[in-house]
C-alpha cells in the first residue's frame, strides 16, 4: 500500500507539472503577438509543431520505456526537458528581434518533453493498481489538471511581479526541482520488473491478462484503432479551442487579468471531475465514461460560444464544458487499460494519447490558425463546434468492456 501511495503521489507531481506546461503557451501568445514580426500564423504555428512532435515521439518513447522497464527515469527525464523549454520561451522577451528562431527551438523541447508524461505516467499507475487504477488515474488526473489551472494566473503574476523573464526562469527552475524529485522518489519503481515483481502485481496482472486474452490482439487493436480515431477528432476541436481561448477572452473583456480569473476558475473542475471520471470508468466501463465526457463538453462549449459579454454565464459554462473535455486521462487510458494485456499497455497509451490526443491537437491547431488568418478569432472558435459534433459519431463504435472480455474469452 505504501508502495503504491509513493508511486502515486510523485506520478501526480510530474502530472500536475506536465500539464501546467501544456496551458502556459496559450497565455503566452497574449504577450508575444505585441512583438516585431509577431502575427497569429506564426504563433499558431507553434502548437502545431509541438503537438506533431509530441504526438509522433509518444509511441516510440513509451515502447522504448516498455522494453527497457524505465518509465520512472524516462518520465523525469521528459520533465527536465520541459524546464529548459520553458527557460528558452523566457529568451524572446529579451530578445524581442528574433522572436521566430527562438521560439521555433523553445517549441521543439516543449515537444520532446511533452511527449513523456502521460503514456508513463498511466504505466506506471496501471502496473501498481491492476484492476483499480482508473480511480487512481483520476486522482492523479485531477492534479495535472490543477497545474493546467493554475498556470495562467500563476504566468501573469510572474510576470507581473518579476519581469517577463524573470517570471519565466522562475517558473523554469521549480519544473527542474520537479524533475529531480521525480527521479529520486520514484526510486523505488525502478527496483522493480515485470519478471521479478512481487507475487502480488504478478497476480494482479494475470487478471487483467485473464480477462483480454493475448491471443484477442487483432480485436483489441480494432478497438484502439477506432478509440484513437475518436480521441483524435475530440483533441482537433480541444486543441484547436484552446489555443486561442485565452486571446478569445481577452478580446472580449479587453483585460489578461479577466481572462486569467475565467480561464483558471474554469480549469478548476477536472480537479473534482477526473477523480470523478476515473471511478465512472472503473464502475460503468471505459466506453460509457468516454460518452459521458463528449457529450457533456460538447453541449457546454455550445453553450460558452452562445453568451457573450457576461462575465458569470461565461465562466460557468467553461467551467461546466472544461469538467467533461479536460478529463481524458482516466477516460481514455482507463478505458485503454481495460481492453489490452498489460505487456503491451506503454505502447497502447502512446497510441491513443500520442496520435489520438496530441497528433489530433496538432491538426486542431492548424485549422484554427489558417482559419484565425482569414477571420477572427470569435468566428474561428465558433466554427470548431463542428469537429465537437463530429466525434460524436464515433460513440456507437466503441464496444464494452464487457463485450470486450466475452470476444477474448471465445478468441482463447
Amino acid at each position: 500500500m505504501q508502495e503504491k501511495s509513493i508511486d502515486l503521489t510523485f506520478t501526480s507531481l510530474g502530472h500536475f507539472t506536465n500539464d501546467s506546461t501544456s496551458y502556459f503557451y496559450p497565455v503566452l501568445i497574449t504577450y508575444y503577438e505585441a512583438f516585431p514580426g509577431a502575427n497569429y500564423l506564426l504563433l499558431g504555428s507553434m502548437v502545431i509543431i509541438f503537438n506533431l512532435i509530441s504526438g509522433f515521439l509518444s509511441t516510440p518513447v513509451a515502447s522504448y520505456a516498455d522494453r527497457k522497464n524505465n518509465h520512472s527515469t524516462m518520465m523525469a527525464l521528459g520533465i527536465f526537458i520541459l524546464g529548459i523549454s520553458v527557460i528558452l520561451y523566457g529568451l524572446p522577451f529579451i530578445f524581442r528581434s528574433d522572436l521566430t528562431p527562438l521560439l521555433t527551438v523553445a517549441t521543439v523541447f516543449l515537444g520532446v518533453g511533452q511527449a513523456f508524461y502521460h503514456p508513463l505516467g498511466a504505466a506506471i499507475i496501471s502496473r501498481s493498481y491492476g484492476k483499480s487504477a482508473p480511480p487512481a488515474m483520476g486522482l492523479n488526473g485531477s492534479m495535472g489538471s490543477l497545474g493546467r489551472a493554475l498556470i495562467p494566473t500563476i504566468i501573469v503574476f510572474l510576470l507581473a511581479t518579476f519581469g517577463d523573464f524573470r517570471g519565466m526562469i522562475i517558473y523554469a527552475v521549480y519544473i527542474l526541482i520537479a524533475s529531480l524529485a521525480i527521479f529520486v522518489g520514484l526510486s523505488g519503481f525502478r527496483k522493480f520488473t515485470w519478471k521479478g515483481a512481487s507475487q502480488m502485481k504478478k497476480q494482479r496482472n494475470a487478471v487483467q491478462s485473464d480477462e483480454i486474452p493475448e491471443g484477442s490482439s487483432s480485436r483489441y487493436m480494432a478497438v484502439l484503432y477506432i478509440l484513437t480515431a475518436a480521441v483524435f477528432i475530440r483533441s482537433l476541436f480541444l486543441m484547436g479551442t484552446t489555443t486561442f481561448i485565452p486571446t478569445y477572452l481577452t478580446d472580449e473583456f479587453s483585460s489578461k487579468t479577466i481572462m486569467s480569473y475565467i480561464v483558471t476558475l474554469g480549469l478548476i473542475s477536472p480537479v473534482f471531475g477526473q477523480p470523478l471520471f476515473g471511478r465512472l470508468t472503473s464502475r460503468k466501463g471505459g466506453r460509457y465514461a468516454v460518452i459521458v465526457s463528449f457529450v457533456i463538453s460538447t453541449i457546454f462549449f455550445a453553450l460558452f460560444i452562445a453568451i457573450t459579454g457576461n462575465y458569470i454565464l461565461t465562466t460557468i459554462f467553461y467551467f461546466c464544458y472544461a469538467f467533461g473535455a479536460y478529463s481524458g486521462f482516466p477516460v481514455f487510458l482507463g478505458y485503454v487499460g481495460q481492453i489490452v494485456p498489460p505487456s503491451v499497455l506503454g505502447k497502447s497509451n502512446g497510441l491513443v494519447w500520442g496520435i489520438g490526443q496530441t497528433v489530433g491537437g496538432a491538426v486542431g491547431a492548424a485549422v484554427v490558425t489558417g482559419l484565425v488568418v482569414i477571420t477572427s478569432v470569435k468566428t474561428s472558435i465558433d466554427l470548431m463546434m463542428i469537429f465537437a459534433v463530429a466525434s460524436l459519431f464515433f460513440l456507437p463504435l466503441l464496444p464494452s468492456r464487457a463485450r470486450m472480455a466475452a470476444d477474448g474469452a471465445k478468441a482463447s
